[in-house]
């Protein structure tokens, strides 16, 4: 259309001869140079039987068609401008629409249950999948964190992650076991409501719950329990809370049934390294990695999501093939800091298979000192696809 419109235009203004000898010699010497100025009219020595003045007829026959065909489109667009800005904007006002209805809006975070639940809804978002768009169990790890840390700055202020009195005392809370369950990952896009609630257990301990839902099926997709310590960061050891931070958890606490159940028990977790000893044991092969300064949390060492990310790709592709994850179970053992090397080893716990379900036991020992001290101890269980 672009090449049609420029030859239009220029035939429209005027059409210049610069190097036509022959025709300029079968002209009247008063039209040797003409400026061939006209409308849609050819000119009267369109007739002429030289070669030349009938190639300048046939061009001039072209650009008139030309012509003509333009201004019959622009007649009709012309015409049928108002039909269509008036159907544009019935179809514009429609997508806006859907839109709007696709993306709904939704509460980010309340308390709930006279302070004492948090709860925040958090978007599935694009780097949260895989292949398939569904959520991992990292994803699940990551959403439950972030959830209880905007619970702790929604009790103690913005950037805090413990009471100002542990604060002055250098003491921290360390999470020191979790416990993922989940039924259904969710897809991209999807809502996840995630609801969290602590315990006081003493002076020394503490228990945190979450209640994961999708917010559109309002279908519970997961849940999660955890253990944590009062943590003195100075002596890198655990230490006592102070008596007004007990005083005031009494307030902050929801001393519900816990979301596992009353009758749930913290079991032992076997050490893949022993698995891996027993004659005709199937263990993956070591997974080596480098901490780097990304993986650290606010406190200086590797952050508990990464841990699940280390232990996790030390799993087969044979088990990820035939089998989902359902649950993980992580006990943290040792810190680790940037420049360590951990090296990851899952092993199957055949003693522990149940039905159609494989468990696997995992550890994550550091290679960078002379104790390989061991980092992290879980345990998964994959249920048959």
């Amino acid at each position: 259309s672009s090449s049609l419109s420029s030859s239009s235009s220029s035939s429209s203004e005027s059409i210049k001869i610069t190097s036509s000898s022959s025709l300029s010699s079968s002209l009247p010497s008063s039209l040797e140079k003409p400026s061939c100025s006209f409308s849609l009219s050819p000119p009267s020595f369109a007739s002429s039987s030289s070669p030349s003045s009938s190639s300048f007829t046939m061009t001039n026959n072209k650009n008139r068609n030309v012509i003509r065909r333009r201004n019959e489109r622009t007649k009709r667009k012309t015409n049928a401008t108002g039909a269509a800005a008036a159907a544009s904007a019935v179809e514009e006002e429609e997508e806006a629409k859907n839109t709007t209805e696709q993306v709904p809006t939704w509460a980010a975070r309340e308390f709930t249950e006279e302070g004492r639940v948090f709860t925040e809804t958090f978007p599935i978002r694009f780097d949260e999948v895989g292949p398939n768009k569904l959520a991992d169990m990292g994803t699940m790890a990551r959403i439950s964190q972030e959830c209880a840390c905007n619970h702790a700055q929604g009790l103690w202020g913005r950037s805090q992650s413990m009471p100002e009195d542990m604060r002055k005392v250098d003491m921290a809370w360390v999470c020191t076991r979790l416990h993922l369950d989940i039924f259904e990952y969710p897809k991209w896009g999807d809502q996840v409501v995630v609801k969290t609630w602590f315990e006081s257990q003493g002076r020394v301990a503490a228990r945190r719950d979450w209640d994961l839902v999708n917010n559109e099926t309002e279908k519970r997709v997961g849940k999660a329990t955890s253990q944590w310590i009062a943590f003195n960061l100075k002596t890198r050891r655990m230490g006592r809370i102070p008596s007004q931070v007990v005083e005031d958890f009494q307030l902050q606490q929801w001393c519900n049934e816990p979301i596992m159940g009353s009758e749930y028990e913290v079991e032992k977790l076997p050490d893949a390294r022993d698995i891996g000893a027993i004659e005709g044991s199937q263990c993956s092969v070591p997974v080596v990695h480098y901490t780097r300064r990304s993986d650290l949390d606010m406190n200086g060492h590797v952050n508990n999501c990464i841990y699940t990310e280390w232990l996790l790709e030390s799993v087969p592709q044979s088990y990820r093939d035939e089998y989902e994850l359902k649950e993980l179970i992580i006990e943290f053992k040792a810190e680790c800091n940037f420049g360590d090397v951990i090296e990851a080893v899952c092993c199957e716990d055949t003693s522990s298979n149940v039905g159609d379900s494989v468990f696997l036991a995992h550890t994550l020992t550091k290679k960078s000192d002379e104790k390989q001290t061991e980092v992290v101890r879980a345990r998964t269980i994959w249920a048959k696809r």
